[in-house]
């Protein structure tokens, strides 16, 4: 045990370990050197932090400090005023011991650092090789492929000269060929110019002919109907028609000829719709007149179903054209001799539109 100090000598010594600054792990690997030396004694260091003399900052080291801040340090309990020596001695053994412990963080980190290095350094080497291995062996994939390609021009220039030798033959040969043809060409189309005009004169003159007698024609049809004309209002003057006033008749008659054109619409849809069905039915092998005798063949009823829908169409135009005359009041007139149409055969058959003596072929019919 060592003798007891009176006064401030009792106090324990603070055992200051080594602040890592934020830029240990910027430094160089040149200089983690510095940090395999033997650290200074603890008793070489000032008692106090306060009264310690400040180290010499490095440019560096300031402008790091000044970008990133400080590390704080835990706060240390405040050591006892009251210790024993045995205290005193354990704890600079502690502290000896910290400081050992220090070091050989700091010279392992070094060492690690350094491993690393090496390791990069191995790594960028081996890259550098293989990029130059492979430029090598692009470089002289390059070459051999020129080299082909070289001689697949050359080869393609030759076969070029040859196809062009061949193409001015065969371009001459056409023009010939061409120009003979145009030769032909140019007599055919004088030969159908000539033809095309002898065909246009003799189409003009017919056309000419063929208008002379239309308007022949038109004169003599223009003369005959002014004769008809005359004729018609001679007539009209000579006879009234008795029904124009009779609107009670006219009514009952228009009202028979809308029932009758109804049933002879579904007659006409009738007749049509078994005709069809008729060609339908019968064997597409057969012709129309295998059966004929008489020229009307196995399919008379077809026939007949077509002529009757056709006689019924003729009869519905009939009472269309009567309906026309009840609306320009014209109704009962004989269109032929322009005589009333007798009463009777009105009734019986309203649609009619020539009296019967003109029907039968009488004296009074001019057409």
């Amino acid at each position: 045990m060592t003798p007891a100090r009176s006064g401030a000598s009792r106090r324990p010594k603070r055992q200051t370990t080594p602040k890592k600054s934020s830029t240990a792990k910027k430094r160089p690997a040149s200089r983690a050197k510095s940090s395999s030396r033997p650290a200074k004694k603890a008793t070489s260091r000032p008692t106090s932090r306060r009264s310690a003399p400040a180290r010499p900052k490095r440019a560096a080291a300031a402008k790091s400090s000044a970008k990133r801040p400080a590390a704080k340090r835990p706060k240390r309990p405040a050591p006892s005023r009251t210790l024993t020596p045995a205290q005193r001695v354990a704890a600079k053994k502690a502290a000896a011991k910290k400081v050992a412990a220090n070091k050989l963080a700091a010279q392992r980190a070094v060492a690690a650092k350094r491993a690393l290095a090496l390791k990069k350094a191995a790594q960028k080497a081996a890259v550098a090789k293989k990029a130059a291995a492979q430029k090598a062996l692009a470089a002289k994939k390059a070459a051999a492929v020129k080299k082909v390609a070289a001689a697949k021009k050359a080869a393609e220039a030759k076969k070029a000269a040859a196809a062009k030798k061949a193409a001015d033959a065969k371009r001459a040969a056409e023009a010939k060929k061409v120009a003979a043809a145009k030769k032909i060409a140019a007599a055919k189309a004088a030969a159908e110019r000539e033809a095309l005009a002898e065909v246009k004169r003799k189409a003009a003159e017919e056309a000419r002919a063929a208008k002379e007698a239309e308007r022949a024609a038109a004169k003599v049809e223009r003369e005959r109907e002014r004769a008809e004309a005359k004729l018609r209002k001679e007539q009209e003057r000579t006879y009234k028609n008795p029904y124009i006033d009779d609107e009670k008749l006219v009514e009952v008659l228009r009202e028979d000829l809308t029932t009758h054109r109804e049933e002879l619409d579904r007659q006409v849809e009738q007749l049509l719709s078994e005709a069809e069905a008729l060609v339908q039915e019968r064997d597409p092998g057969l012709g129309w007149d295998e059966d004929a005798g008489d020229g009307m063949g196995g399919d008379i009823e077809h026939e007949l179903d077509v002529m009757q829908a056709e006689r019924l169409r003729l009869e519905l135009e009939e009472i269309d054209a009567a309906f026309a005359r009840m609306r320009t009041r014209s109704f009962g007139m004989c269109e032929s001799c322009h005589k009333p149409i007798g009463r009777e055969r009105l009734k019986a058959m309203p649609h009619k539109s020539l009296c019967i003596d003109c029907a039968k072929g009488g004296l009074g019919v001019r057409r």
